[in-house]
């Protein structure tokens, strides 16, 4: 019977180990969004619309809207169960944590980012864990003075005029106009610029270009990002709508543009791991491994972000 002695309570990931690497390398949320450590199940973040600045000797009270964004940590949760007879000693378990914590650091990723960009349900906490990226940005919110679908918009891969074609249609111009959306806004910034996209995205963008000829999408060489219009992308399995969380979503590819500061990541507890052997009471000799983590997400402000839907008929 394998010896768990010395892994019989819940250990911490720790943030160099391969898992990490692998969850910060698949999930753009993960890798790019502002986070907030959070020391109970809610944190509140305040939301500012500016501060007004004025010349001259006097000044001017601000009279811009503050309100708060709340982050409500949810768990995150993996369980496999394995024989023992086909753990022989310790190190085998150590081994077998080893390999599933990868295979749950690829579907972590997936699932979180598909919470955070692309459920379009009402959140609900358990298969809607969050108010998504893509549900914001179709949602009226009266506090930021956001009217649903002001920065959505759609495009048909039917239309191959991939170059500008002077209706507005082709993929070239949805795309100037997802970004344009944001960029005459307040909350543009060029340091903080980022894409989010489904890697179904990669086929029509390698095909589209200028009205010159000259391609839009440039793929990174020597550890550089890709890139659209000069923005890195982040690629990211889980940018696919769906109507509930999943690992796997099957809807339209979506293609976010944005400020990566007003995506706020709330950090409740590490990804940890707990080893559990069979008991004498158990029925079976089994050994349980399970995996989990808190986290919590928000949009700071709908203002700061574009989405383009790709619909395939």
């Amino acid at each position: 019977m394998a010896s768990t002695d010395i892994i019989d309570n819940w250990i911490p990931i720790e943030w160099d180990s391969e898992v990490i690497t692998r969850v910060q390398m698949d999930s753009a949320i993960e890798r790019y969004a502002r986070p907030h450590a959070m020391k109970s199940s809610t944190k509140r973040i305040l939301r500012s619309g500016g501060l007004t600045v004025s010349a001259g000797t006097t000044y001017t009270p601000d009279a811009t809207a503050n309100d708060y964004i709340t982050l409500t940590a949810r768990r995150f949760l993996s369980q496999f169960v394995v024989d023992e007879d086909d753990l022989a000693d310790a190190d085998s378990v150590i081994d077998t944590i080893k390999t599933k914590g990868l295979d749950w650091a690829i579907s972590y990723a997936d699932t979180f980012d598909n919470a955070c960009l692309a459920v379009s349900g009402t959140e609900n906490g358990t298969t809607v864990p969050f108010t998504s990226l893509y549900k914001s940005l179709r949602t009226t919110n009266s506090a930021t003075s956001y009217t649903a679908d002001a920065n959505y918009s759609t495009w048909d891969d039917d239309n191959v005029s991939f170059p500008a074609s002077g209706g507005g249609n082709s993929l070239y111009e949805k795309l100037s106009s997802t970004f344009k959306k944001v960029e005459t806004g307040k909350f543009w910034s060029l340091a903080d610029s980022l894409v989010i996209a489904a890697p179904g995205w990669r086929d029509a963008l390698r095909l589209c270009t200028d009205g010159q000829g000259r391609p839009i999408f440039i793929q990174g060489t020597a550890g550089t990002p890709d890139s659209l219009f000069d923005v890195p992308i982040a690629w990211s399995r889980g940018c696919k709508v769906s109507a509930t969380n999943s690992g796997s979503p099957a809807g339209n590819d979506l293609l976010f543009f944005g400020n990566r500061q007003y995506l706020k990541r709330g950090d409740r507890s590490v990804p940890e791991s707990l080893v559990d052997q069979a008991r004498a009471q158990d029925t079976t000799d089994d050994t349980a491994v399970k995996f989990r983590v808190r986290k919590g997400f928000g949009v700071g402000n709908e203002n700061a972000w574009s989405a383009l839907e790709r619909i395939t008929d």
